[in-house]
């Protein structure tokens, strides 16, 4: 049996390129990941093609997503004399821009690529990953990261965000990626100047970073969503906005932040019966 950690993956910041013909999209995305975790058990099942998955999340027990499809594929192309059964501990909500089914996904293919020795390189599984989601070639690393392209282009960043921590709210409201495109595609993305957050890394300035965190989606999802709005609203008049943004296409929010915060620490506190919130370290 191999056990995975698959942890979410927070964007610091995003930037809508331009729209493609196959209907995606070409971002600029600096990617992070949190110690929010589902925890991913991969089994030998002696019955060769079959996957089967386990979880306390109805939608990764319905036999038709990407978690499923990339097992799949794993098996019949690299293992076909074996089958498996996965069992997925589901932490991360679903539908909150924290990549939730795509890092399922990555465990699950690091899993297989353990459990029956195929070594397979990180660019091997990044290239099968891509097949599958757009955020699993970042998913299937655990380490800040420039993320170009779909998603395919995936650059490590030298940056050490040990002194950080993350204030995570999602307000238990599901956003639908496809439509917060298709409104950024229809009224234009927020778009700003990469260079400043990038000079903030190579300079090791995590203050200068933190101002420069940003996400062209952010005003999409928070004109559309009353939810999402009120608590934007809710954690800009109580703790401010900087270091503030949404992680994906919502519907979760971020506030990086330095040190301990006793401030942040009592709106936790107040807000754990309205909100998924607490505070996370960067891995």
């Amino acid at each position: 049996m191999i056990i995975e950690k698959a942890y979410a993956k927070v964007n610091l910041f995003i930037n809508v390129v331009g729209a493609r013909r196959d209907g995606y999209h070409d971002l600029e995305m600096i990617n992070a990941k949190v110690d929010l975790y589902d925890t991913v058990k991969i089994e030998n099942l002696d019955h060769p093609g079959i996957v089967i998955i386990k979880s306390n999340d109805l939608f990764l027990s319905n036999q038709n997503n990407l978690v499923i499809e990339s097992a799949r594929y794993m098996i019949k192309q690299y293992a076909p004399d074996k089958g498996v059964t996965v069992t997925i501990d589901k932490i991360i909500p679903f539908g909150a821009g924290l990549a939730g089914n795509s890092v399922d996904a990555a465990a699950i293919i690091r899993g297989i690529d353990k459990l029956y020795k195929l070594n397979l390189s990180l660019e091997e599984m990044q290239r099968l990953g891509i097949k599958f989601g757009a955020d699993i070639p970042y998913c299937l690393i655990d380490k800040p990261a420039l993320v170009e392209g779909i998603g395919n282009k995936v650059t490590p960043l030298d940056i050490d965000l040990s002194e950080c921590k993350v204030l995570l709210v999602n307000p238990r409201e599901y956003t639908s990626t496809e439509d917060v495109f298709t409104l950024g595609d229809r009224f234009g993305f927020n778009n700003v100047d990469v260079k400043p957050i990038k000079k903030a890394i190579q300079k090791k300035d995590i203050d200068s970073f933190i101002k420069n965190i940003h996400n062209s989606l952010q005003h999409l999802a928070i004109d559309n969503n009353k939810k999402v709005k009120d608590a934007y609203e809710h954690i800009v008049e109580k703790l401010g906005d900087e270091g503030l943004a949404m992680t994906g296409s919502g519907s979760t929010l971020i506030k990086v932040f330095k040190g301990d915060n006793e401030k942040i620490n009592a709106f936790v506190k107040e807000n754990k019966s309205k909100y998924f919130i607490d505070i996370y370290n960067f891995l």
